[in-house]
């Protein structure tokens, strides 16, 4: 038998047992013996203890702890289970931290956010400006675009229509153009022209211009500065002040020479009532003369018959070539007195009064 010193060791706190819980007596150690009420007691146990029996119907059912206890096993239980998971939570950010962090140093490109282009709607006043500013096809709302910053086109641009541009246009590499019209002043560096090129202002070239298949110039051509030519020059008419030749001079057609008319006046033996004309210019012409009473008549003397001043006098003193017109002259001993500035026929002997002499003459310097 268990005594009340054995009992207070087992079970340390006194719980209060309902009325309904039956001890076994002191020497009852047979099997468990109904007790009155048909209320049943257990047999001990190997080790002295009595089992307690409960009653189904005491109001404490069997796995329900008395109110005021509390279970340890199901504390720790929960607490148990609240630590895993917050460690299972816990684990899962951290590997969620490290794999992003080795995403973001081992990526090689980086995506770049893509802010949306803002779109302006351009009211009827606005087309209206715009319709202005293109001589009446500004378009509608869709076919018009104003940038107001630079723009950079990576691939190529097609413009179905006239492209107007104020201010310059700047073209590093090569530009294909079908057709150029430049209504005011251009500085063009290289170009090259595979068509024709029409130009219906005046050509100003400010450098050596270098034609390879030749020129035709339908116009004027004028050059203020020298002008060098390799091969054949063909004009129609070639007007110079001043041309220099430094070759031969080869001329298939005729030597037409004009210019300003010279003065003519008469010799002193031209005679009293003599007259005096003259057809052509500095370089070469006519002169004639018909004598008037000359003095000395019947000795048929000699002098000078007519002058000759030039309308623009030469550098130096130049050649003058005198030919004979007609037997009158033919006969007479002529000869010429030059200057810069003029020039005068006479005959050493032969001149009659009433007589017309005549001659030609070409002047080179």
């Amino acid at each position: 038998m268990m005594s009340d010193e054995d009992t207070t060791k087992t079970d340390p706190t006194p719980v209060a047992e309902p009325d309904n819980l039956v001890t076994p007596a002191a020497g009852d150690e047979a099997e468990a013996q109904p007790l009155a009420g048909g209320k049943l007691q257990a047999d001990p146990l190997s080790d002295g203890t009595v089992p307690t029996v409960l009653d189904p119907g005491a109001g404490i059912s069997a796995g329900v702890v008395a109110k005021g206890r509390a279970s340890l096993t199901s504390v720790y239980q929960r607490a148990d289970i609240i630590t895993t998971l917050v460690t299972f939570v816990v684990a899962i950010i951290a590997a969620g931290l490290v794999l992003g962090g080795y995403l973001y140093l081992t990526q090689t490109n980086k995506k770049t956010v893509v802010t949306a282009p803002k779109v302006t709607t351009l009211d009827q006043k606005d087309l209206e400006k715009l319709g202005t500013f293109f001589g009446g096809a500004g378009g509608g709302s869709s076919q018009v675009l104003t940038i107001s910053s630079s723009t950079l086109f990576s691939n190529r641009v097609a413009i179905n229509n006239d492209l107007k541009v104020i201010g310059g246009i700047s073209a590093p590499g090569s530009a294909n153009l079908g057709d150029l019209i430049v209504d005011k002043t251009s500085t063009l560096g290289v170009t090259n022209v595979r068509a024709a090129l029409n130009v219906t202002g005046p050509l100003i070239l400010q450098s050596p211009a270098l034609l390879n298949g030749g020129a035709t110039a339908k116009g004027d051509l004028s050059a203020s500065g020298n002008g060098t030519f390799g091969g054949s020059l063909s004009a129609g008419v070639i007007n110079t002040s001043t041309l220099a030749v430094t070759g031969n001079l080869n001329l298939s057609g005729h030597l037409i020479i004009t210019g300003q008319r010279p003065g003519i006046s008469l010799g002193s033996e031209a005679g009293g009532g003599a007259s005096a004309n003259i057809d052509g210019n500095d370089s070469a012409g006519t002169v004639s003369v018909n004598t008037g009473s000359v003095t000395n008549a019947a000795t048929a003397g000699g002098g000078l018959l007519i002058k000759v001043t030039f309308h623009t006098a030469y550098g130096r003193v130049p050649r003058v070539l005198i030919t004979p017109v007609g037997s009158f002259a033919g006969a007479l001993p002529y000869y010429v007195q030059r200057t810069a500035t003029d020039f005068t026929i006479g005959a050493a002997s032969g001149i009659y009064s009433g007589r017309g002499y005549a001659f030609d003459y070409w002047v080179i310097q």
